[in-house]
C-alpha cells in the first residue's frame, strides 16, 4: 500500500512529460520554408515533483507517506502542501532545511505502528546532510528510523503533530533536486583557491552559496584556510537577485573594512563561488547599496595548482621516468645501486622537480641528479610512502604513528608536524592536496583501516605546522591501501567494500557519494595527475594499467610504484 503512494509522483510525472510531449508534437508546423535557428536553451535545473496533499479517510500510515511524497515536492512548492499533512504546532515549527536523511531505493521503506497510534519509519541510509549542506556517507548497514506522533484533527482526520525536523529523500531524487557546489576559501600566502564541497536545493542557489561564503568554512578546514569576507558581513537583503547572468549582491556595511588587497580576493572567492550556479555568469557586489571600489584587479587564482611533470617509476632497481611512453632512466640513477629504492614522490617545479624516495623500509633519500649524491633525509621504522607538496616539502611518518607526521626539504629543513588525532594508529598512505591546505590520510584505528582528511596548518610562507582535527569519509570502504587527489575535491582510493571484496579504484569526493571503477587483477598502489583519466594503477606482477574509456588498458610492463607529482 504505502510504496505504491511512494511511486506515485514519478508516475505522474511521467504522465505528464508524455502529455507534454504530445501536446508539443500536435504543435509542430507542417509546411513552410526550412529555417535555422540559434536557441537559448536554459541550464537544466533538475526534476519538478509534485504531490497532492492528504486524503479523506487516509490511515496514518498512508498520512506518513503521503508526508514523505509532499517533502520530496517541497523542494518545488515551499514545502506547502508538506504542511497540509501537519496539525498543531507541527506547522510552523517543523524546519524541512535542517537536515537531509538520505535513504536506499531498495529495500522498501518499512512502516510499524505503536501502541499510541504513532507510525515509525524504517529505511536503509545512504546518506545524510546538515543545514550547511555538508554530506556524510552512512556506514553499511545503518538504518534510519523515524518516528511520526499523530492525532486526529477537528473533521477527524489523522494528522502529524510530532516529527523531526528536516527531509527523508530517497537516493534516486537527491541529485534532482540538491546541487554538489564548492565554497572557495584561499591558502595562507593567498596564493591558490580551496574548496570545500556543498550540497544545496537547486531553487535559490546563488543565495546559498552566498550565505555559505559568508558564514566560512567548516570547522575542520578553517585552521588551514583564509577568507577576506570581513566579520559580520551579512546580506542586506534575504536573496541573491540574478537577472541576464548577472548575481547582484549587496552586503552590509562591515564589507567596507575589507583592504584594498583584501577586496579583490574577495571578489575572487565570490565569482568563484557564484560560477556553480549554472545562470550566474558575472557578479556585482555592492556595500549596503554603494559600489564596492576595487583599487587593484581580481587575481586569477588556481584551484588545482598541478604541473604535469613526467610520471616517475622504479625500472630494474633504479629510479626511472616515462617520457613519451618510454621508460627513460632518470640521469645520475646509477648512484642508486647500492640501495634498495621504492615509493619515490615528485615535486612540482616545472624545472629539475622535487624526487624523494625511500631506501628499504626505514630512510628517506634525496634522488640523486647529475654528480650529486642522494643523501638521507630522514630515518624511521617502517616510513610511510612519501608526498611532495607545491612547497617543497616532502611528507612521510613511521607507519606506527606517535602523533606527528615528519616533513622535510631536500636543503635539510625538518619539521615535526603535530596530529595528535594519529597516536598509536598505523598509517598507510597519505597525500598532500595539490593546493597543499589539506591532506588525506588512511590509517588504522583499533585494527579498522578509515580514511581522514585533515586542513594543514601552515605559516604564510608555506612551513607546515600542525594537522587540524580531521573529518572521516569512506565509510564504505571496508579496506584501503593508497590514495591518490585527482581533482579539486576529489580522491581515487584502492580498496574494498562489503559488496565487492576484491581491491578496485573508488573515486571519493570529499562530501559526495562514491562511484567505482572496474577491477585491475592484483592491484597494489595507484597515482594520478589531473582527472579520473590520468588515473595509473599498478600491480603486483609489476605491469601498470591506465584508463582506457570505461575500463583499463595495460600500457608498460617490469616497472612499479609510479608517482606523479604530488
Amino acid at each position: 500500500m504505502s510504496t505504491a503512494v511512494a511511486r506515485l509522483p514519478r508516475a505522474v510525472l511521467a504522465l505528464l512529460v508524455l502529455a507534454l510531449a504530445l501536446a508539443g508534437c500536435a504543435a509542430l508546423p507542417r509546411s513552410g520554408p526550412v529555417t535555422a535557428s540559434d536557441p537559448d536553451l536554459p541550464a537544466p535545473q533538475g526534476i519538478g515533483f509534485f504531490a497532492s496533499g492528504p486524503q479523506p479517510g487516509a490511515s496514518p500510515e498512508e498520512i506518513v507517506d503521503g508526508f514523505l511524497t509532499a517533502s520530496w515536492a517541497g523542494y518545488s512548492d515551499g514545502f506547502v502542501v508538506a504542511r497540509e499533512f501537519l496539525a498543531g504546532s507541527a506547522v510552523t515549527t517543523w524546519q524541512p532545511l535542517e537536515q537531509v536523511r538520505i535513504y536506499s531505493d531498495a529495500p522498501a521503506p518499512q512502516y510499524s505502528r505503536a501502541g499510541d497510534g504513532g507510525v515509525r519509519l524504517s529505511v536503509t541510509a545512504e546518506a545524510s546532510l546538515d543545514s550547511a549542506g555538508r554530506y556524510s556517507e552512512a556506514a553499511p548497514g545503518t538504518t534510519i528510523q523515524a518516528d511520526f506522533t499523530l492525532a486526529r484533527d477537528g473533521d477527524g482526520e489523522w494528522r502529524i503533530i510530532e516529527l523531526d525536523d528536516g527531509v527523508l529523500l530517497p537516493a534516486a531524487n537527491f541529485q534532482s533536486v540538491y546541487n554538489q557546489s564548492s565554497v572557495y576559501f584561499l591558502t595562507p600566502d593567498l596564493s591558490a583557491l580551496v574548496p570545500e564541497v556543498r550540497w544545496f536545493p537547486q531553487e535559490n542557489l546563488a543565495t546559498s552559496l552566498v550565505r555559505a561564503l559568508l558564514e566560512g568554512p567548516s570547522s575542520w578546514l578553517a585552521p588551514g584556510v583564509r577568507t577576506t569576507v570581513p566579520v559580520g558581513t551579512r546580506m542586506t537583503v534575504e536573496s541573491v537577485q540574478v537577472a541576464e547572468g548577472v548575481a547582484r549582491v549587496d552586503l552590509s556595511a562591515d564589507l567596507l573594512a575589507a583592504k584594498a588587497e583584501e577586496r579583490s580576493l574577495l571578489y575572487a572567492q565570490m565569482e568563484r563561488t557564484l560560477q556553480h550556479d549554472p545562470d550566474v555568469h558575472d557578479v556585482e557586489i555592492t556595500a549596503a547599496g554603494a559600489p564596492f571600489e576595487l583599487e587593484e584587479p581580481v587575481p586569477d587564482l588556481p584551484i588545482y595548482p598541478y604541473v604535469p611533470n613526467p610520471m616517475a617509476v622504479i625500472s630494474d632497481g633504479t629510479l626511472a621516468d616515462v617520457v613519451g611512453g618510454e621508460v627513460v632512466p632518470r640521469p645520475g640513477s646509477e648512484q642508486l645501486a647500492q640501495l634498495s629504492p621504492h615509493d619515490p614522490a615528485v615535486g612540482y617545479e616545472s624545472t629539475t622537480p622535487t624526487t624523494v624516495l625511500l631506501d628499504g623500509p626505514d630512510r628517506l633519500v634525496s634522488a640523486p641528479a647529475g654528480d650529486a649524491q642522494p643523501f638521507v633525509l630522514t630515518e624511521g621504522s617502517d616510513l610511510v610512502a612519501p608526498s611532495v607538496d607545491r612547497h617543497g616539502w616532502a611528507w612521510t611518518t613511521p607507519a606506527r604513528a606517535d602523533g606527528r607526521l615528519r616533513a622535510v626539504r631536500p636543503d635539510g629543513d625538518t619539521m615535526d608536524v603535530d596530529a595528535p588525532w594519529l597516536q598509536n594508529g598505523t598509517v598507510r598512505a597519505l597525500r598532500i592536496s595539490r593546493e597543499a591546505a589539506r591532506v588525506v590520510v588512511v590509517w588504522e584505528v583499533a585494527g579498522t583501516p578509515v580514511l581522514d582528511v585533515a586542513a594543514v596548518v601552515r605559516d604564510a610562507d608555506g612551513t607546515p605546522r600542525a594537522l587540524a582535527e580531521p573529518v572521516r569519509f569512506g565509510e564504505r570502504l571496508t579496506d584501503a591501501v593508497d590514495v591518490a587527489w585527482i581533482d579539486e575535491s576529489t580522491v581515487a582510493v584502492l580498496g574494498t567494500t562489503e559488496a565487492e571484496p576484491v581491491p578496485s579504484v573508488h573515486m571519493l569526493p570529499l562530501g559526495g557519494p562514491a562511484t567505482r571503477l572496474p577491477v585491475v587483477d592484483g592491484a597494489v598502489s595507484l597515482t594520478a595527475g589531473r582527472g579520473d583519466r590520468s588515473l595509473v594503477v599498478a600491480t603486483e606482477d609489476g605491469r601498470l594499467y591506465e584508463r582506457n574509456g570505461a575500463g583499463w588498458r595495460a600500457w608498460l610492463g617490469s616497472v612499479s610504484d609510479p608517482a606523479l607529482p604530488g
